[in-house]
């Protein structure tokens, strides 16, 4: 059904409905749990991926897809589309979680049509990380509480199921993440609103780095009671949480959470705060340096003051500064500006001193600039690559992409170096070959390019790089694209089971050129050929790629099943001679571990007696899982903010990773916990963390310490004095027995 749910999204948007505050739906990825006993009668929760609808309207409204999931968020005083107004729904990635509450019924504020209350957390992320919101979804139901955490009971959820909701509470931040300069002023925003007056309501803010954790400021609506500072009161009574941090220093580096609750809610909202200090840069010598011939001068640049670690020098400095002055001029989308900076890696070839070839790697800065033949260079002291107008156009492949986004690499390109004519007439009759690699830096897409530059110069008949002419610093080359190949998946996580597409698009300057696809997969040495077709002779070996979709430059690779062995590198590779250019995807195998304990949700035992209690992890992959117990004093279990942090157990032995039939593994971390009375009441939480997860996976249980009983108290004591009587008795009779033999031995 998400097909069906995809192609109803896309048509709307296609339909010109962009704007979420236009729009009356979001489509949402829904994180369901499903909480069972396994067949060792252990508590395990799996986590279902499913699709959702986020709809805004009325109650009874009809659903936009009937044939899934519909959170329907109907009127209350707070809108939730109101913190999203001005941005585009492509723009949003919404999540849907189950909310747990202690399972206790606490009567929410605002009345409905039932009693009781079922919720839900919707999160909502802008995909540049300019905002995050999540508010609290309430479900009005007639189905009371359990008095176990709500977990344990959660309804089951169809796939066309309606669940008619209200928005309780809402969290704002505009800053996910934060770059600051040390002695700046930073406020770090924080914003929530309540669909109620007068809520009691908690805020906090906390500062964790390095595994140190700080607690800012603390306010409660209630007791009124307020410690810490960096947040304005006044502001705070309109929902204006926002830390302000008056000087910024080194120490002040890491994460701060937000976090406000309203009982039994609670939502944290994490701020990144990271430090930047750009170099001071000098030189040892002046401006102008004045040398004798064969005398010899040290020439030091010194960059300093700057952080974080990782500074690159590089003496052809200008061109570095001429590129970033454009770059801050605010010229940001690579859509709109006409050039980039790049970094051009040349090859000089030549024969060393024990006449063998050798090649050696020249790092130079370049700029590839987009215009018409002819056109100024945007730097005239650096080389250009200018690429004018041909049936491709480069910058369609990165539409909405900021320049700072962007990593571009350029190389020449060799061929065997014998004449094979280009069908695309140019003004010379022989060409030049440059690679143009195109990468965003979050890995979102990866384009790569073969640049033609015309030349005069006949091929010499041995490969291009034992002729290869110089380029010049202040060079121009003028090119067009010739052909170019993208994917928009460099790096693929999947589980088994799965299917996935393998993303794979080319496109050639001519018509019907004679191309030849082919996909290899490769893995610990191993390498297989999953496809290859010839467009000329019209042969084709293998499967997973559609001949139809190949005609129109798509040779995106399907696998249907993923098993384990599907791990590994997959190489799309696409020639039209002489050309050739491949891209490489990396497909990893990821699967969340399923965790249980070896005892239930509460454990009874009396003082002094002893359990071996086990935390599992299993069905993971691949290797690395941590496991951590803690444990939490009675007194601060269902307190949200305030409480003290759990306590981290040092007991806790931990198996080897065993592996599993299916090449996944299994950890398993225990420990002995010997009952006490001050012990009682306290709850052991057991946190599982993997690659595979956004947050750990947590499995508690509540311990209950019993004294011994009095009928065994009287039981031990009558055990004792029998004990005793029996010695006793048998002391009396062998003192007896030893005095009549001693009668004996007397012979008077």
């Amino acid at each position: 059904m998400s097909f069906f749910l995809r192609l109803n999204v896309f048509l709307i948007l296609c339909a010109g409905v962009h704007c979420i505050h236009q729009v009356s739906w979001l489509s949402c990825q829904f994180f369901d749990e499903h909480v069972f006993l396994n067949s060792k009668n252990l508590t395990e929760t799996k986590l279902i991926h499913r699709e959702a609808l986020l709809q805004f309207g009325q109650k009874g409204d009809a659903p936009v897809n009937p044939h899934g999931i519909t959170f329907l968020v109907t009127g209350s005083k707070l809108d939730l589309r109101r913190y999203l107004e001005g941005v585009d729904a492509e723009q949003l990635e919404c999540e849907l979680h189950r909310f747990s509450t202690p399972g206790i019924h606490i009567r929410w504020p605002v009345k409905a049509d039932q009693e009781y209350s079922r919720w839900f957390t919707c999160i909502l992320r802008h995909t540049k990380g300019l905002f995050k919101v999540t508010g609290l979804l309430r479900h009005p139901t007639d189905k009371p509480p359990s008095g176990q955490p709500d977990y344990h009971s959660w309804a089951e959820i169809k796939d066309t199921d309606i669940l008619t909701t209200t928005v309780a509470l809402v969290t704002e931040t505009k800053t996910p993440s934060v770059k600051a300069r040390l002695g700046s002023k930073q406020k770090l925003h924080c914003q929530f609103a309540v669909d109620h007056k007068t809520p009691h309501i908690t805020v906090e803010w906390q500062w964790h780095q390095y595994g140190r954790r700080d607690k800012l400021f603390s306010y409660n609506s209630r007791t009124g009671q307020t410690q810490g500072s960096g947040v304005s009161l006044k502001n705070l009574a309109d929902g204006d949480a926002s830390l302000s941090i008056p000087r910024t220093d080194m120490s002040r580096e890491g994460k701060y959470f937000c976090s406000v609750s309203v009982n039994p809610l609670f939502i944290s909202m994490e701020i990144n705060l990271h430090i930047e200090e750009a170099p001071h840069v000098s030189l040892n010598v002046g401006s102008a340096l004045s040398l004798q011939e064969g005398e010899e001068q040290k020439i030091s640049c010194v960059a300093e003051s700057y952080y974080p670690l990782d500074v690159e020098i590089i003496m052809d400095l200008m061109l570095k500064i001429l590129i970033y002055s454009y770059l801050f001029a605010g010229v940001h989308c690579i859509h709109q500006v006409s050039w980039l900076p790049c970094q051009f890696f040349d090859e000089h070839v030549f024969l060393n001193s024990d006449n063998h070839t050798e090649t050696k790697i020249i790092h130079r800065e370049a700029l590839l600039q987009f215009g018409q033949k002819g056109d100024a260079p945007v730097n005239p002291h650096g080389i250009t690559f200018l690429v004018t107008g041909s049936k491709l156009d480069l910058r369609r492949y990165f539409e909405g992409v900021e320049a700072e986004q962007m990593e571009c690499e350029l190389h020449r390109f060799s061929t065997p170096g014998t004449q094979v004519r280009w069908p695309v007439k140019g003004d010379h009759e022989y060409s030049r070959w440059f690679t143009c690699k195109l990468r965003h830096t979050k890995d979102l897409f990866k384009v790569t390019s073969l640049l033609r530059h015309q030349s005069d110069i006949p091929p010499s008949g041995q490969p291009d790089y034992h002729s290869w002419a110089p380029i010049e610093d202040r060079e121009i080359l003028t090119t067009t694209v010739a052909m170019v190949t993208k994917t928009g998946s460099p790096s693929v996580k999947a589980g088994q089971g799965s299917e996935k597409k393998l993303h794979c698009q080319f496109a050639v300057d001519h018509k019907g050129p004679d191309v030849t696809v082919e996909w290899q997969w490769q893995h610990r040495g191993e390498r297989v050929k999953l496809f290859s077709h010839n467009s000329r002779t019209g042969q084709t070996n293998g499967k997973g790629v559609s001949l139809k979709s190949l005609a129109g430059g798509d040779a995106s690779l399907n696998i249907p099943f993923i098993k384990m062995s599907s791990e590994g590198k997959y190489t799309c590779s696409v020639s039209v001679n002489p050309l050739f250019a491949s891209m490489d995807i990396n497909l990893h195998i990821e699967e969340a571990p399923r965790v249980s304990l070896n005892i239930g949700p509460t454990l009874s035992l009396q003082e002094g007696g002893e359990q071996k209690v086990i935390c599992v992890a299993e069905r993971y992959y691949p290797l690395d899982v941590e496991i951590v117990w803690y444990d939490q004093d009675p007194s601060s279990l269902g307190q949200r903010v305030g409480a003290p942090f759990p306590k981290k157990l040092q007991n806790v032995l931990l198996s080897s990773h065993k592996p599993n039939s299916d090449n996944t593994y299994t950890l398993s971390a225990f420990f002995y916990l010997k009952a006490s009375l001050r012990d009682s009441g306290k709850q052991f939480t057991c946190s599982v963390s993997h690659q595979s997860l956004r947050v750990p996976i947590r499995k508690s249980f509540i311990l209950t310490v019993e004294e011994p009983s009095r009928w065994m108290l009287y039981l031990a004591a009558g055990f004792l004095m029998s004990t005793l009587l029996i010695l006793l008795f048998v002391m009396l009779s062998y003192l007896r027995s030893a005095r009549e033999k001693s009668v004996q031995r007397k012979p008077y």
